[in-house]
């Protein structure tokens, strides 16, 4: 029994210290009304991206890569959330499809001996299909975050997190596409 709790401890120990394989990306939208969508919209998420890679962590003489599994379903929670605080009304059954793809949705962190810099970056292609038109535009943004040490992948989440929730914002509160919609 003696030599069991020693060996418990350092086994909780030892898996408190392990991060998963992976980056949870859950961008909330936070904004308010910023414009005023009057459409019904069946919206949509494709991510398009070349490969799953999320988060690139570059060392001096190596390279880990992270995946964030359920990116597009994430996306898609905060675009439907901005568009409904914004007056459209999300239904699968609308004639308007409203079609976000994820070009690149990435942070590269690079760690030196006593710093570490982060540069995240982000593309959204939209594209909404309105009966024999369509309307087509992308948004993009980077993000740059720099620190002491080696980084902390919570504060990397909240960097390509934040930065997702402004190309989000910007995308609702655009007056072409509200424009567009209204027309």
């Amino acid at each position: 029994m003696k030599k069991l709790l020693p060996l418990c401890a350092v086994l909780a120990l030892s898996a408190c210290s392990n991060q998963p394989n992976q980056l949870i990306l859950n961008p909330v939208y936070q904004g308010g009304k910023v414009s005023v969508i009057n459409s019904n919209l069946s919206t949509s998420v494709i991510d398009l991206r070349g490969d799953n890679v999320t988060l690139k962590i570059i060392e001096s003489d190596k390279t880990k890569t992270l995946a964030s599994p359920g990116i597009a379903d994430s996306v898609k929670s905060a675009l439907d959330s901005a568009l409904s605080r914004n007056g459209a009304n999300i239904s699968n059954l609308s004639t308007i499809r409203f079609e976000l793809d994820i070009h690149q949705l990435q942070a590269v962190v690079t760690e030196k001996m006593m710093t570490h810099s982060s540069n995240a970056t982000i593309e959204f292609g939209v594209r909404v299909v309105k009966n024999a038109s369509t309307f087509n535009k992308n948004y993009q943004g980077n993000a740059n975050l720099e620190g002491p040490l080696s980084h902390d992948r919570a504060k990397i989440e909240g960097q390509l997190n934040k930065l997702t929730e402004q190309i989000i914002t910007r995308i609702v509160s655009d007056p072409e596409l509200i424009a567009y919609l209204e027309g």
